[in-house]
């Protein structure tokens, strides 16, 4: 009866760790490059079960058969599958579209590859992002929403006073052209930083849509866009998160809880009348 209670408990556990990644997701629809969560729910390793004495015939300890230990949420994983694109009419907005990128062979299996913009955060770090969204300050430097420097292909933060006037132009492989209305004065000051990852399951997720990989440095940039690697200028990817499916999703999430919950207490109640027995 106690491994039910703890096979019912675990269920909850997990479930309410489920909801809470399907809940972010629902939180995030809105946020551009926003890749959702997968929370898969497994379960632990089922037990054999065996009589303790000897069958009379056989000698042996006839089987019974398993008794399974109840599920576990181990992890969240970012599914990186394509954001639909959609014009913002935003000078410095850019959309990465990654869908037409060849699958790799690793490890007998072939992973998707998924490309990110490169950028540097207030403590230094390298990271990534798919965020396009990017403004410029007061000093001319390109920097994301949160404020994290873009960096451009030869690994510095992209930065030019010109950028401040927003007359630019972003080429499809990711140059970056002020004033390219007038031909006497139009010229590149730098070119967008485009990380491909072979593996994005290595990926670690960090906060304000950022991810970090452990290895990679500034220098391994791609310098020239890959076949199937398109930007988009003055658009912007939206969440990969389907809205209705993840909705029903919750709604499926908390019946199951509720039968967890409901099984929980039937076992309460089970023990409650074992201890009344025997009482006056």
């Amino acid at each position: 009866m106690l491994r039910g209670i703890d096979t019912a408990a675990s269920g909850m556990i997990a479930l309410q760790r489920r909801q809470n990644a399907l809940t972010n997701n629902l939180a995030n629809v809105e946020t551009p490059g926003f890749k959702q969560d997968s929370s898969p729910l497994r379960s632990f390793p089922e037990m054999l079960l065996q009589r303790i004495r000897q069958s009379e015939t056989t000698g042996e300890s006839p089987k019974i058969g398993t008794l399974s230990m109840g599920v576990y949420n181990q992890e969240t994983l970012p599914l990186f599958s394509q954001g639909s694109l959609v014009d913002s009419n935003m000078p410095f907005d850019v959309a990465i579209n990654d869908q037409a990128l060849a699958p790799i062979l690793e490890n007998g299996e072939y992973i998707k590859p998924a490309a990110f913009f490169a950028v540097q955060t207030s403590d230094g770090s390298f990271q990534f992002t798919r965020n396009g969204r990017f403004s410029v300050n007061e000093n001319g430097q390109l920097t994301t929403a949160a404020g994290d420097l873009v960096l451009g292909k030869n690994g510095l933060p992209l930065s030019d006073q010109e950028l401040t006037s927003g007359n630019v132009s972003i080429q499809n492989n990711g140059d970056i052209i002020v004033n390219p209305d007038d031909p006497a004065r139009a010229r590149t000051v730098g070119s967008l930083g485009i990380m491909v990852v072979n593996n994005p399951n290595q990926l670690v997720k960090k906060d304000n849509g950022l991810y970090e990989l452990e290895g990679v440095a500034p220098a391994m940039l791609s310098q020239t866009l890959p076949a199937g690697l398109q930007l988009h200028h003055k658009m912007i990817e939206q969440s990969n998160v389907d809205t209705s499916k993840t909705i029903t999703e919750m709604m499926t999430n908390i019946r199951l809880f509720e039968a967890n919950q409901k099984v929980l207490q039937a076992y309460d109640k089970t023990l409650e009348q074992l201890n009344t027995i025997g009482r006056v």
